[in-house]
């Protein structure tokens, strides 16, 4: 017999069942006890008879607030960025259920932040692939079991900028106004990720060689983008950088280490990312001849494609020798 029960917290609705050996538990969100009470039937009659029965989910915006919260305490400095890519969205539809909006909506939804609010379709397509991450995370978490914006397509941008990257001055200027000089220098000369910085320890040295593995953590998510181990052997720059660093040099989250980088960066007025060290290890493996293939195995990219996109314009053979070579023909 299935035992689906409700309780109330303030105004708000609750659902909790059991299935699988599991439990379960679902916000209905504001709604009056006799609209409860027929969700609470559909989902016994839904178990009972192992028919899918569409109940009432959520309310948007009741939904979504608590993603919000979720994201906060895992996401701390960049919360503020993903409630203003949703904010838009809660009010244009944080009063409706979940499983009321249609495709269509969305589409209308989309067409109107170009045309009315004159949004970019950079902006566009950010706030629908953060909307969609958000919504998969309930369904991953068995909150919700539907997701709004599944099939929906995030508008892709037309700008295409050149890799930006370091050369020797901007990080003599960095280094000489910075206490964690040891450590931008050591992710300038290795390319790491953040994420890989961030879980770096000096066990990771084997043999001459920063060794990153992909073992997941206790999440699931793996150490690497890729999900593929690399080996970056260590220059003299960052065998140097080492030494001066602790055994595990950096015990903050990636988006504090990102703003530790970016004071830096403007105190010594050469403005950019922390990503940008990594460009400026494969920028400049590429101007010294390094072969993309090898620059590819070093940044660890996952696809041959991303790496000629960055630097493929960089080689000792690029487009400066491609047009030189017309000097002989016209």
């Amino acid at each position: 017999m299935a035992n689906v029960t409700l309780y109330w917290r303030g105004p708000c609705a609750y659902l909790n069942w059991r299935e699988g050996g599991q439990r379960f538990r679902r916000t209905l969100g504001k709604l009056e006890p006799g609209e409860a009470e027929k969700v609470r039937s559909q989902k016994e009659a839904e178990l009972i008879h192992g028919v899918r029965i569409i109940a009432r989910l959520p309310l948007v915006r009741i939904y979504l607030e608590w993603y919000q919260d979720w994201y906060a305490a895992s996401h701390p400095t960049t919360a503020s960025k993903a409630k203003s890519e949703m904010k838009r969205f809660i009010v244009k539809f944080g009063h409706r259920p979940i499983d009321s909006i249609k495709p269509m909506e969305i589409e209308a939804y989309k067409t109107e932040r170009f045309t009315r609010d004159r949004a970019a379709k950079e902006t566009v397509g950010k706030e629908i692939r953060r909307l969609s991450a958000a919504f998969k995370v309930g369904i991953d978490l068995k909150h919700i079991d539907m997701n709004p914006l599944a099939g929906i397509k995030a508008p892709k941008g037309v700008r295409s900028v050149a890799v930006r990257f370091y050369g020797k001055p901007e990080l003599t200027k960095l280094y000489a106004v910075s206490s964690r000089a040891h450590l931008w220098e050591f992710m300038a000369h290795t390319g790491l990720r953040r994420g890989e910085m961030c879980k770096f320890t000096k066990d990771d040295i084997q043999r001459g060689h920063v060794v990153i593995e992909s073992i997941p953590d206790e999440t699931g998510v793996g150490r690497t983008k890729s999900g593929k181990w690399r080996q970056v052997p260590l220059n003299a720059c960052a065998k140097k950088a080492l030494a001066k660093l602790d055994h595990h040099p950096v015990t903050v989250h990636p988006d504090t280490l990102s703003d530790w980088f970016k004071a830096d960066a403007k105190k010594a007025k050469i403005g950019g990312s922390l990503h940008r060290l990594r460009h400026t290890f494969g920028a400049n493996l590429t101007m010294a001849g390094v072969p993309l293939r090898r620059v590819q195995d070093l940044m660890g990219h996952a696809d041959y494609a991303t790496t000629e996109k960055y630097y493929a314009h960089l080689t000792p053979e690029g487009a400066g020798n491609a047009v030189k070579a017309l000097e002989k023909l016209l």
